[in-house]
């Protein structure tokens, strides 16, 4: 019996090998990218997609170092320069430069632009963290706090720390 399952063991494992052989082997083929294909509407988006980089790059060298980077993305509509950016505070800065911006664009590109507008990314479609988290203090602290405010002096201490404990509590519960 014993002589069977070591047959049986050498089988299965050549059965694996032959398998993992296979697969190593194995070449998938190549997913096409949707850009690859060629039709009008996707020539289309890509020279918009384009032209818009272009404007990009020649905003960005309109604008001194640091403001350069901060000019996310643009969209041009007909006589209007759009200017995505990161914050209020660079939309702030990168306006005192639409004049310069203007005259470049409109010089280079043949373009008759009158008007910019600066905009600010939703920080939610970054990415960036929406929401930081909370550090809520375990229920014995809570229990403390509480406590605490019974030796309290002043009775308007009393009752902020009596309103802390009840905030944290609900808090710790959800």
């Amino acid at each position: 019996m014993s002589s069977f399952s070591s047959n049986e063991y050498n089988y299965s494992s050549i059965t694996l090998l032959a398998q993992s052989c296979y697969i190593m082997n194995y070449k998938a083929k190549p997913f096409k990218n949707a850009l690859n294909f060629s039709n009008r509407t996707t020539t289309q988006f890509q020279s918009t997609i384009e032209k818009h980089q272009n404007f990009l790059q020649l905003i960005r060298s309109s604008l001194p170092g640091s403001l350069a980077n901060q000019a996310k993305d643009c969209v041009v509509k007909d006589t209007k320069l759009l200017i995505y950016t990161d914050s209020a505070a660079w939309a702030s800065q990168l306006r005192f430069y639409s004049q310069a911006i203007r005259t470049e664009v409109n010089s280079k590109c043949n373009q008759n632009i009158d008007k910019i507008q600066l905009k600010v990314l939703d920080p939610e479609t970054d990415n960036y963290q929406s929401k930081p988290t909370l550090n809520i203090p375990s229920l014995e602290n809570i229990e403390l706090i509480r406590s605490n405010q019974l030796d309290a002096p002043d009775s308007e201490l009393k009752r902020a720390l009596l309103n802390l404990s009840q905030t944290l509590k609900k808090l710790r519960r959800i």
